[in-house]
């Protein structure tokens, strides 16, 4: 089936490629690095549209929205949506934990972090805690 770009935000998960979902991530990244706020805020929506059960595409949009300081929102995101998709995403207590080490709460950001280390299955999540906790020493 070819791609095709719909007006609706109700997509079946199998009309848009994964590669094309990467390409809209890296895009959306370099839209949030360049300063494009609002250009990678329409991305990140899309993709969250085009995969509403995956809390990944939340977890990349909370990050956007703390590289522009937006830690309530950030942290909405985190707590009410992706970690309401999945409860066990150790991904998504990363980024939470980051977020709290970006707004000075350190301790609790140490103890999520640290329990990812300890008990953490994912092995993405846990090397991306471990530098947050070594950046922070």
């Amino acid at each position: 089936m070819p791609f095709t770009l719909h007006q609706t935000a109700d997509f079946d998960e199998t009309e848009i490629p994964t590669e094309m979902i990467r390409l809209l991530l890296d895009i959306a990244y370099v839209a949030t690095g360049s300063g494009r706020r609002q250009d990678a805020e329409n991305i990140f929506e899309s993709i969250i549209a085009a995969r509403p059960k995956n809390e990944l595409p939340l977890i990349a949009y909370a990050f956007m929205r703390m590289a522009f300081g937006e830690y309530v929102e950030a942290s909405h995101l985190l707590i009410e949506r992706a970690l309401k998709i999945n409860p066990r995403s150790e991904m998504a207590q990363v980024f939470y934990g980051f977020l709290l080490y970006q707004v000075g709460r350190k301790g609790e950001s140490d103890a999520i972090l640290n329990n990812i280390m300890d008990n953490g299955e994912d092995k993405d999540a846990f090397l991306l805690a471990e530098s947050i906790v070594k950046g922070g020493k």
